[in-house]
């Protein structure tokens, strides 16, 4: 710990002795020829800002570098932006973190700690946000609380998509690809000016692929399946007023997963010798996971966008509603049974339906002060279901504990805020941003547990038994907080900005899912707050050299922990602290070739034990789960005039530490570190033709997405191995 805050520390003062050193550079105008980087235009701050104006930590992806990294979805951008990880259990529970803070809950009367936006509509439920991307103009990842503008469930950060808007022009695309596991996608997107006051853009996707996994013995695809979606958004401009209306709809049909046993040296002998036995000459991409897994997925989402630019001020009001369906089968041991002595046939459905309301008022762009406030209404209705058949045997458990039973849970969660935030310049190189949100919570819920066995072989079967009982409760609970942000930056030379923050996030208390007893149902974990201290640097040198860092330490009360024990979900309120540091750089090296990168060292430890009721969980001084020690990427980006078109090349390198999925921090739940490499090459003609090629984990990386652990042993979900590509589209 003392040499991770002397690292800090030793950041903090090379950034400020950068800052100090950068003036003559800085000053110093680029030849008119000479190289340099495109400005980034953001709108986290509700308003469009040069990305180095803000005092927040930023990355930022345009539509042109999700293309060049063959981002299809949250999952490929993640790892790219600093201090950013993702896991996912299942198509309806991605699991991101960011500077150690995420959750790994299911619960219906919970929310996730990272923000997600789809064009600033706040999305309740985590399978609800990780959808494919289609016609995407940008993605922001924001790091640190941003509980004055964003909310609920953004006690750790934001991430912000952002689609492609109706524009007064008549243009299109069309985009048909080719891949590895038998992979087969079209894509289109047309936009058509309807008069001189309203636009209609329409954008569709499909994809198909057989996985890149296995069953054994039929040999059946798993990691694959077939999904596709559409979107139509309608632009009326009246005057001072505009509407903006957009629905989008898609649907997964999903494999399942290949679940993978991986023991350790922790493992005990016999469970590694019967594993190593089972799965002679099997690799990691083939399972006996069953066949008849499945994930399944459907969204549904219409929003309603008005703004009125007023001589005082600008108006907008935000109205959305979201429908998400999803339901999904795993073997959660990948092993045939009874050979290995337990077997977890897990199923869940979830239906989801949330509404929203957001007004805000704004200052008029090139006011002396910038402010923004609002009022925020959400409601969100879920209804999930879970089911777990069971079969067990020594040595593991008696086949008493097997059984059949369901959890259901019924839950309303509301949520009201109001918010403001302000940025004030004085002295001609200062600014103060002071913000604040008071947020009120309430969660109503119904829990049912049900032995499906009626009794007939007790106890009932795990996770509800062998200590629990059928249970039949409601209960409602309330959750007020502020929130706030102060940040002070100063500019001392042009292009040079400093900037110190503290920023308090804020995640309302949730009821626990899967609970053994009826009172534990019904006790809701407390509210997590997080206060975030922060220091950092933006600058752009002689135009070309973008370097950015941040200092931070983040202090939580009552984190929200989630511990699979057995098969039985423990949850429990913890402290802890994270101390770390993030730099990003970009330097264009000429007009044709960028090279960059970014690196994010963490230290993020458990401060207390955890209890749940009587059960103490020695978390103290264990990791957070999801928080590797470092993170770095590396990229080279180029364009050239070759044969009468645009030549574009780019690759990318992404190292991540070895990290816990759990705050256990057992053996079976570490995933080691691991690099990953993927490059991307396009050439497009004047009128518009482009072909283009992309490998993904060209290196065939083997790397965990997700582990349970059971036995000590660790069943895991591995990522997709070496993986191409082939794009031709046609731009008119």
């Amino acid at each position: 710990m003392k040499f991770v805050h002397a690292t800090t520390a030793s950041v903090a003062a090379l950034m400020l002795g950068a800052a100090l050193a950068a003036p003559a550079a800085a000053q110093e105008a680029p030849p008119q020829d000479a190289a340099t980087l495109d400005e980034v235009i953001v709108t986290a701050q509700r308003r469009e800002q040069s990305l180095q104006d803000v005092p927040i930590a930023i990355t930022a992806f345009n539509a042109e570098t999700l293309e060049r990294t063959a981002a299809t979805g949250i999952q490929d951008i993640a790892a790219k932006a600093p201090g950013v990880t993702l896991t996912q259990f299942n198509i309806g529970e991605p699991q991101l973190y960011i500077r150690g803070v995420g959750s790994s809950s299911d619960s219906a009367a919970s929310d996730p700690s990272i923000g997600v936006s789809i064009d600033e509509v706040s999305i309740g439920r985590s399978g609800a946000s990780a959808l494919a991307f289609l016609d995407i103009e940008r993605v922001e990842v924001l790091r640190g609380p941003q509980g004055t503008l964003y909310g609920r469930n953004a006690s750790g950060g934001a991430l912000n998509i952002y689609t492609r808007k109706p524009v007064f022009q008549n243009t299109g695309s069309l985009t048909a690809r080719i891949g590895s596991f038998d992979e087969y996608g079209l894509e289109g997107v047309v936009n058509r000016q309807l008069d001189d006051e309203t636009a209609i853009r329409f954008a569709a996707r499909y994809n198909t692929n057989d996985g890149y996994a296995e069953n054994v013995p039929t040999g059946q695809g798993l990691e694959g399946g077939t999904s596709w979606g559409a979107r139509v958004s309608v632009l009326k401009e009246a005057g001072d007023w505009s509407l903006l209306l957009s629905g989008d709809y898609s649907k997964d049909d999903m494999d399942g997963h290949a679940r993978i046993p991986v023991t350790t040296s922790a493992t005990a002998p016999a469970f590694v010798t019967l594993v190593n036995t089972l799965r002679t000459g099997l690799d990691r991409r083939q399972s006996f996971s069953s066949p008849d897994n499945y994930q399944d997925r459907t969204n549904f989402g219409v929003t309603a966008r008005v703004e009125h630019s007023g001589e005082a001020f600008d108006f907008v009001s935000l109205t959305s509603f979201r429908d998400n369906d999803y339901s999904w089968r795993d073997n959660l041991g990948g092993l045939p049974f009874p050979a290995f002595p337990l077997e977890v046939d897990d199923r869940a459905s979830e239906k989801a339906r949330q509404f929203s309301q957001e007004f805000r008022l704004a200052s008029k762009p090139g006011s002396d002060i910038n402010w923004v406030a609002g009022a925020y209404v959400f409601q969100e209705d879920i209804l999930r279901s879970e089911r777990f058949i069971v079969n067990t045997a020594l040595p593991i458990a008696p086949p008493s504990f097997g059984g059949d039973t369901t959890f259901i849970q019924d839950a309303t969660n509301r949520s009201f805020a109001v918010f403001g935030q302000a940025n004030i310049p004085f002295a001609d190189i200062w600014e103060l941003t002071l913000g604040a949100r008071w947020t009120h919570d309430k969660r109503e819920i119904h829990q049912i547990a049900i032995d499906n066995e009626g009794g007939a072989n007790p106890p009932p079967g795990i996770p509800l038994g062998p200590g629990g009982a059928p249970y039949n409760v409601t209960g409602d609970e309330s959750f007020s907080e502020p929130s706030w942000k102060i940040a002070l930056a100063v500019e001392p030379v042009d292009n040079v900005r400093l900037y110190a923050s503290y920023d308090r996030g804020y995640k309302a208390g949730a009821f626990p899912s899967t609970a053994q007893s009826g009172a534990q149902a019904l006790t809701p974990l407390a509210s997590e707050l997080l206060d975030n201290y922060e220091i950092g640097v933006k600058s752009t040198l002689m135009g070309r050299l973008r370097f950015n860092a941040a200092a931070f330490k983040l202090e939580y009360t009552d984190l929200q922990v989630y511990e699979l024990l057995g098969l039985a979900l423990v949850t429990s309120n913890a402290q802890a602290e994270v101390d770390g540091f993030e730099i990003e750089t970009a330097l264009a090296i000429t007009n044709n070739l960028t090279i960059g990168g970014s690196y994010t060292s963490l230290d993020a430890k458990f401060t207390s034990n955890a209890a749940s009721g009587a059960l103490v969980l020695p978390y103290n001084g264990n990791t957070l789960p999801r928080s590797p020690d470092s993170q770095y990427t590396l990229y080279i980006d180029s364009e050239w005039d070759v044969a009468g078109g645009v030549l574009a090349a780019r690759a990318d390198y992404q190292w991540t530490d070895a990290f816990y999925f759990d705050p256990s921090n057992n053996p079976e739940v570490l995933s080691p570190e691991h690099e990953l490499v993927s490059a991307f090459l396009s050439w497009e003609s004047p009128s518009g033709l482009k072909i283009s090629a992309y490998g993904k984990n060209l290196t065939d990386t083997e790397y965990q997405t997700h582990i349970i652990k059971n036995v000590g042993v660790g069943f895991s979900v591995f990522g997709a191995p070496r993986s191409f590509g082939v794009a031709l589209s046609q731009s008119f």
